[in-house]
């Protein structure tokens, strides 16, 4: 009778081993020989499931920032040390470029909003206990379109650029993660961070403000007898700085599109939500399995031990952030001593042309100011102190 009970429970662990077992989706082949958007075809013939929806979901996330390197790459439009998300990546040089044209920029920012959208309907399904493996050193953009991976296309590359670290080809000969349910919240946390600067962009959308400044380069080359290089955007050397400012300050001192500030506000809001949900199901973990971002007890598959209060301390600088961004606290200006503040809620409701001379005198707030409480930096110095000078890099990370 014990030796039946013994086997009865070997045979329950062992069919829980094989359900475990099933549940894992191993990306790697597909993402390595196909590259994304073939495995993004071959995922949608397979039936729905959560692992299934999550690599789905995540590959169609990854298209979409490699749809942009391909875009500025057939125009080799080269934004230096811009350091915007998806522009600042790099990008090998193209010899047989076609001539940049004024409306890449927002055109480029319209996809990525589609895109994130996209992938974060798939999201929506992943739910539930599942699991998705990934070598990270076996992904690729092809950004070149040429069907194979060639020097300077791996995601490693692209992360080092995205965290501000060098990250060669070659460097790590492997790196699997193992993706749960936790982190579609957290990749769903990122796609609306991404099509909420996408819609950023497109509320100052640049492309007027590109055209007069390529105009007046133009104009100043023909003068002084150079050559203007339009096959290049504006980003390249010191002169070229100027220009960058120009078309910067250019397209935010004009009036915004209301319903691209007010997408980008709910962008933000529903990301912080998300990301509160991802630390929550993590508190909830109890296994420690090649994880992603890990959480106390756990061990990043990057080799990265979380210090034990990195959840609470980031949290709180996602609630002042929410805070903000609902009008609950106020942004401090320097004329007011503490007293009162910018209210962010109101100015993001009915938006204003950004000059930075009227705001920092005053008159260009002067319907936005208000007494009440003013958010302070005590959440955000405790967290930098947390990780000194990797705080920004564990921004990136963390989302």
């Amino acid at each position: 009778m014990i030796r039946q009970s013994i086997f009865a429970l070997l045979c329950l662990a062992s069919a829980a081993s094989a359900q475990e077992a099933e549940r894992d989706l191993d990306l790697t082949p597909l993402l390595s020989s196909l590259g994304l958007a073939d495995t993004i075809t071959a995922l949608q013939a397979d039936p729905p499931g959560p692992a299934r929806d999550f690599a789905l979901g995540g590959a169609q996330f990854l298209r979409g920032v490699e749809k942009t390197l391909q875009m500025r790459y057939r125009h080799n439009a080269d934004f230096g040390d811009l350091p915007f998300p998806v522009l600042r990546l790099p990008l090998p040089y193209n010899p047989d470029s076609a001539p940049f044209y004024s409306a890449l920029v927002s055109d480029l920012f319209k996809g990525v909003v589609t895109d994130m959208q996209e992938a974060r309907s798939t999201l929506s399904t992943a739910r539930g206990e599942f699991g998705v493996t990934v070598d990270l050193t076996r992904v690729w953009f092809d950004i070149n379109e040429n069907g194979r991976q060639d020097t300077g296309e791996s995601l490693m590359a692209a992360a080092g650029a995205a965290l501000g670290r060098g990250a060669p080809d070659g460097a790590l000969n492997q790196l699997t993660v193992r993706f749960d349910g936790a982190d579609a919240a957290w990749l769903e946390a990122y796609t609306h961070l991404l099509e909420g600067f996408g819609h950023l962009i497109l509320a100052f959308d640049p492309t007027e403000v590109i055209e007069e400044v390529n105009a007046s380069v133009a104009l100043m080359a023909e003068i002084r007898g150079s050559e203007f290089r339009e096959n290049v955007w504006l980003f390249q050397g010191e002169e070229e700085a100027v220009d960058t400012i120009a078309v910067l300050y250019g397209a935010v001192n004009r009036p915004p599109d209301v319903p691209h500030v007010h997408a980008m506000r709910d962008n933000l809001l529903a990301m912080i939500d998300a990301n509160r949900r991802f630390w929550d199901m993590v508190a909830l973990e109890t296994d420690n399995d090649r994880e992603w971002i890990p959480g106390k007890g756990q061990i990043s598959a990057l080799g990265i031990e979380m210090p034990q209060d990195t959840s609470q301390r980031w949290l709180a600088v996602l609630d002042d952030a929410k805070d903000v961004l609902t009008g609950k606290q106020l942004v401090g200006h320097w004329r007011l001593d503490g007293a009162g503040g910018v209210n962010v809620a109101k100015l993001l409701e009915n938006p204003a042309p950004v000059d930075l001379v009227t705001w920092v005198q005053g008159l260009g707030l002067a319907d936005y100011l208000e007494s009440g409480p003013v958010v302070d930096a005590t959440n955000w110095s405790d967290f930098q102190s947390m990780f000194g000078g990797d705080a920004l890099l564990f921004v990136v990370w963390l989302n």
